[in-house]
């Protein structure tokens, strides 16, 4: 890799709704007991969207934040990456350019992608590859919005592993040459034989949204065979996962144990151990997020803003960002945190910042 194609993250921040729900209210909505919430799934409360918290509204409070954080002016954005939900204001809604509009991009170009819950992390690598590939693209900047917390019905017990879908906001700026936080390399999978098992029955061209479907709660995220699809991924998953884990860092001329910080989307506790062990960190080497609930792509980008402001991150460590998405898709992306030792700048430091709705 050349000096002039090296990329990475110049800025980067989050919005993280002030209302949220709790184990015990789940557990009064779906009969799941808090205990089994709290012990068995891992985490004790999740995020919900408040007034105003639209998904795109809350993408562009976290994309503010990262633009200004970046010390860049609204000119020098040359390209907007929507990698935030399909759940938001409008069905059928380019997001882009709704971007473009509201932060003043008027050189930047934008395009919508989707992956699912895998999707920034997609987009961080698609940014560095499109760095490369085109001399004239300098700063990418990549919004997510998230609220499929809206698509779970806790009185559906084939849900119960989706209870934790939450809301929010994440950021941040893909820089050419920036002397910070260089994006390394990643691998990807996914298995269509997948592509069944999850989705919304109504409101698509197949079968429009009927008065006895919103009655049946058809509008909501369903499992069609939670049994069939949880052996399935039992046997698949996680070996896939660290095949993307392995490939990831050996394409970084990198092994397990170069790993200094795990940024990880929200997964069972006892799955999260499993990948510390795995990986032989220690628990404050990652950042658990039992909290916040599962963000959907949100989780990397958030999981790496608590990491500096509680101190688990020092420049030098190398940070692997690991997401998976519905469908099925298993992703790793490794950074390696902190000023380019290649081209030390003056001031290079991530800039951070939570929004104003923060805890």
């Amino acid at each position: 890799m050349t000096e002039r194609n090296r990329a990475g993250i110049r800025s980067l921040a989050t919005y993280i709704p002030r209302a949220y729900h709790q184990a015990e209210y789940i557990a009064a909505q779906s009969g799941t007991p808090a205990e089994i919430i709290r012990t068995k799934l891992g985490w004790y409360q999740k995020n919900v969207p408040g007034p105003g918290d639209g998904t795109v509204a809350m993408g562009l409070k976290a994309a503010r934040k990262a633009l200004y954080y970046s010390g860049l002016q609204p000119s020098e954005i040359d390209l907007v990456v929507w990698s935030g939900e399909e759940v938001k204001e409008y069905r059928n809604w380019p997001v882009g350019p709704k971007i473009q509009k509201e932060l003043g991009l008027r050189r930047a170009w934008s395009f919508d992608m989707q992956q699912r819950c895998g999707t920034t992390v997609v987009a961080l690598k698609l940014a560095r590859d499109m760095i490369r590939a085109d001399p004239g693209l300098r700063n990418v900047l990549v919004v997510s919005g998230y609220r499929n917390s809206d698509l779970i019905h806790y009185a559906n017990p084939r849900v119960r592993w989706m209870y934790f879908l939450a809301a929010g906001g994440a950021a941040c700026v893909v820089q050419r040459d920036c002397p910070v936080n260089e994006i390394l390399d990643g691998h990807f999978m996914s298995d269509g034989s997948f592509a069944w098992d999850v989705y919304v029955p109504q409101g698509g061209s197949v079968a429009p949204v009927t008065p006895e479907g919103l009655r049946e709660g058809k509008q909501y995220l369903d499992v069609l065979d939670p049994q069939g699809m949880k052996e399935r991924l039992e046997r698949l998953s996680l070996k896939n996962w660290l095949t993307c884990i392995d490939r990831a860092l050996e394409k970084s001329g990198l092994s397990r144990g170069d790993v200094g910080y795990l940024a990880t989307l929200l997964v069972k506790r006892s799955a999260h151990e499993w990948l510390l062990a795995q990986l032989g960190l220690r628990p404050e080497q990652s950042r658990y997020l039992a909290e916040f609930g599962h963000h959907g792509q949100n989780d990397q980008l958030l999981s790496l803003e608590l990491a500096v402001e509680e101190g688990r991150l020092r420049d030098g460590d190398i940070v692997l960002m690991l997401s998976a998405g519905i469908g099925y898709a298993w992703d790793a992306l490794v950074l390696r945190w902190g000023p380019v030792t290649t081209a030390r700048h003056q001031g290079g430091r991530v800039l951070l910042a939570h929004s104003e709705g923060n805890p």
